[in-house]
């Protein structure tokens, strides 16, 4: 036998040793206890609490702290290592609060985060937490929903829908409640490029679909809400006279604030 192929045998390349040595790192990274990395990185996150499990896999609670309440629940996570040859953190993420479940996977990249595939149903009472409004007793169903948000740029990519059965409806506007009936409708969702931004636009149609509003939401989390002359037709009291796609009612403020506070109709 060659002697410089018998040496070849018994001493492995240089590159054999490096991924050995990368996949040794990668598994010690993964059991890394993730209440230690969230206390290292982000000790006073107001965020999550009483993290268990890894990086590889776990479970914190969750709080985001609102105007009048906070809104708690869960979150479980399942890293996903192979989106690191594509330049990104991925884990498979499911956020329940209360009868509310969201399932999906969530990206953090460099100047960003994406959403993917997330599915699941958004429950009046959690609905309830985050705007004063009188809402109908159906969940919203989030259908494949994905969205990608850059830093300074907003929401570059947006696909998925939601939907919404209706029912009574009210909504708080200079010391009255407004009643209306809501028609079962959905949001489809896309992005919209406004200059050198991209928003997220939501676009309410009927289930004929006709048109009933559209909301915008840009990379400041500053909503606008325009509603039409067909929608507000649902309300008993109103006595507007334009045509059905005519929007009469428009509104901007943050998210995750009275929507319809400081809003009339024509």
């Amino acid at each position: 036998m060659n002697p410089a192929t018998s040496s070849w045998h018994k001493r492995p390349r240089k590159l054999w040793w490096l991924i050995g040595a990368i996949v040794f790192a990668v598994c010690v990274l993964v059991q890394m206890p993730a209440a230690w990395v969230l206390q290292k990185y982000a000790p006073n996150s107001p965020y999550l609490q009483q993290v268990s499990g890894n990086l590889w896999q776990g479970s914190a609670n969750l709080q985001l702290p609102l105007a009048k309440s906070a809104l708690t629940g869960a979150v479980d996570w399942t890293w996903q290592p192979w989106k690191l040859f594509l330049g990104k953190m991925g884990a498979e993420v499911t956020l329940r609060s209360g009868q509310t479940t969201l399932k999906g996977e969530f990206d953090l990249k460099r100047k960003g985060w994406s959403i993917s595939k997330m599915k699941g149903k958004i429950q009046p009472e959690t609905l309830a937490l985050i705007v004063d409004w009188q809402l109908p007793k159906a969940p919203i169903q989030v259908n494949s929903v994905s969205l990608t948000r850059q830093d300074g740029s907003g929401f570059v990519e947006a696909d998925g829908q939601l939907t919404w059965v209706g029912g009574e409806f009210g909504y708080p506007n200079n010391g009255k409640t407004y009643q209306l009936t809501l028609p079962p409708m959905r949001a489809d969702l896309t992005s919209e490029q406004k200059g050198d931004k991209h928003l997220l636009h939501a676009s309410l149609l009927d289930n004929k679909d006709k048109r009933l509003g559209d909301l915008y939401l840009d990379a400041d989390n500053m909503l606008d809400v325009n509603l039409t002359q067909r929608l507000l037709e649902n309300m008993p009291d109103y006595k507007g006279q334009a045509p059905q796609d005519t929007p009469v009612v428009s509104v901007r403020q943050p998210l995750l604030s009275g929507l319809m506070s400081g809003s009339g109709a024509q």
